[in-house]
């Protein structure tokens, strides 16, 4: 348990625990639409068209909401300095994880499971990922508009920082 306690593990555990619950509540979610889709039956062509529906919006609302729910519980008592510190490991493995996933696609050209699997554990900064996905895709910008601002998304907590405290 000191682990938990080090103010420096924080926000990784934080948004850890949130990605694998995020990962875990969108495949639950995805299940169910698909045998919702396959209960009604095949289209009029006779084929069955499955689709995600609302499922990521959903999913999207639910750990924005878990985001903000987790900060104010669990980030709260800490200093700005603390809060930058343990947000920053989040930040550099959002970053290092986008570089492999890049590295990979480019000289093995396939995607990395691997990356996929550990992706995971910075799934609870998704949200903002589907906002920019939503804002940038209309207007046909580029994909790295929307993934950038998602790497930074854990800096966010820094509004829960104690006041006194310098940054």
């Amino acid at each position: 348990m000191e682990f938990w306690k080090k103010p420096i593990f924080r926000v990784p555990l934080v948004l850890g625990a949130l990605g694998l619950f995020y990962r875990i509540l969108s495949f639950a979610l995805i299940f169910v639409w698909g045998r919702i889709q396959i209960a009604r039956g095949p289209g009029p062509d006779g084929a069955y068209t499955l689709g995600t529906g609302y499922v990521p919006e959903i999913v999207a609302v639910v750990t924005f909401l878990l985001f903000w729910w987790a900060g104010w519980r669990f980030v709260r008592g800490l200093t700005r300095r603390q809060i930058f510190c343990s947000a920053s490991i989040m930040v550099l493995l959002n970053a290092a994880l986008l570089a492999a996933e890049q590295i990979c696609q480019q000289v093995f050209g396939t995607y990395s499971l691997t990356v996929y699997r550990l992706y995971a554990l910075t799934e609870g900064t998704m949200w903002m990922d589907q906002i920019f996905l939503r804002l940038f895709q209309a207007a046909g910008l580029s994909s790295i508009l929307w993934v950038v601002p998602g790497i930074f998304a854990p800096y966010l907590y820094l509004i829960f920082g104690k006041k006194n405290a310098p940054l």
